[in-house]
C-alpha cells in the first residue's frame, strides 16, 4: 500500500492520537508510584521515630527508676 492510502493515513492518525493518551498515562502511573513509594518512605521513618522514642525513654527509666517517686501514688 502507498503512503496515500486512506486506510494507513487512517491508521497514522490513530496511532498519532493514541500516542499523547500514552504518555500522559506512563506519567500518571509513574507518579503514582513515586507518591507511594515516599508515602511508605515517611511512614517508615515514623515508625523509626517512635522506636527511638520507646528506646530513649527505656534508657532513661534504666538510668533513674526511682525518677517517677516524686509523683503522687496512683490510687486503685
Amino acid at each position: 500500500m502507498s503512503e496515500n492510502s486512506p486506510h494507513e493515513r487512517d491508521v497514522t492518525l490513530a496511532k498519532e492520537k493514541e500516542d499523547p493518551e500514552d504518555d500522559v498515562s506512563e506519567k500518571a502511573r509513574r507518579k503514582r508510584k513515586e507518591e507511594a513509594e515516599q508515602a511508605r518512605e515517611e511512614a517508615a521513618e515514623g515508625e523509626v521515630d517512635v522506636e527511638s522514642e520507646k528506646r530513649e525513654a527505656a534508657a532513661r527509666e534504666a538510668e533513674n527508676p526511682d525518677n517517677h517517686r516524686d509523683e503522687p501514688p496512683h490510687s486503685s
